[in-house]
């Protein structure tokens, strides 16, 4: 059996495998949602009893990441061959994994590879604000795509981390289309620097090295919500309340929507 035959036989006794086991009855943790506890249990906590309630910028956020991944759906033969291909390609599939006592899951918004390995996960974060933060559940995320493709079996070895964060407003229909291509000729080129320049203020890419052991942590910090050991924890931050879509309703608001 050859490693993706092994793998694709190994993620379907992954999925078999749920039992709805954990917190609201999940089967599987999703990696957004880990990385959405970074930000507020509650938010998650209001997501899951209320569902989750549109807002602009979250509108703006999901249209915009939509047209700037594009993405077209292959057979897993044809993914195989695209991925091992010594000149590098883009290319997403799920990933999954057992991280810190759960079973997680989640999909990244785009990964390069040449010959079988993965080279650079990426994800793409829309802002209205400020490009130049990057916050601790957008860096938790990515990290952790990056130990599940680890626990995959993957060639981690040259695998590297990037957010790359955009002024949603600011880009013009033809960067929209082809901005996925830019990141990806920088990230393989050494153009990085060069790109911020240029969208000076617009954009900022945000690199990291692949480090299981501080994946592993992200993921083990945050288990005990799913594993019902604790009742969740809510931010502290007053703009992150101010910001929740959910303040005029939770009970842990520091705010209330006027």
């Amino acid at each position: 059996m050859d490693f993706w035959e092994e793998l694709w036989k190994k993620e379907e006794e992954f999925f078999d495998s749920g039992s709805k086991e954990f917190r609201h009855e999940t089967s599987f943790v999703s990696v957004s949602s880990i990385a959405e506890q970074y930000y507020c249990e509650y938010k998650l906590e209001n997501e899951f009893a209320l569902g989750e309630v549109p807002t602009e910028a979250k509108e703006t956020g999901t249209a915009l990441h939509a047209e700037l991944m594009p993405t077209e759906r292959i057979t897993r033969e044809e993914f195989a061959e695209m991925v091992g291909r010594k000149e590098p390609t883009l290319g997403v599939l799920d990933v999954w994994g057992n991280a810190g006592g759960l079973k997680v899951m989640g999909e990244p918004d785009h990964i390069i590879w040449s010959e079988g390995r993965p080279l650079w996960v990426i994800e793409l974060k829309t802002t209205a604000g400020d490009p130049n933060p990057l916050w601790e559940d957008q860096e938790n995320q990515v990290r952790i795509y990056g130990l599940l493709l680890d626990r995959m079996g993957f060639d981690c070895s040259r695998m590297r981390l990037a957010v790359v964060r955009v002024r949603a407003e600011e880009l013009g229909e033809e960067e929209k289309r082809d901005w996925i291509l830019k990141i990806t000729k920088a990230l393989m080129g050494g153009g990085v620097l060069a790109l911020e320049a240029k969208h000076r203020g617009m954009m900022k890419v945000h690199l990291l090295e692949h480090d299981v052991g501080r994946a592993e942590t992200a993921v083990r910090s945050k288990a005990g919500y799913w594993l019902k050991d604790r009742e969740p924890i809510a931010s502290a931050s007053v703009g992150k309340c101010r910001a929740c879509e959910y303040n005029s309703v939770c009970v842990k608001s520091l705010v209330r929507a006027s």
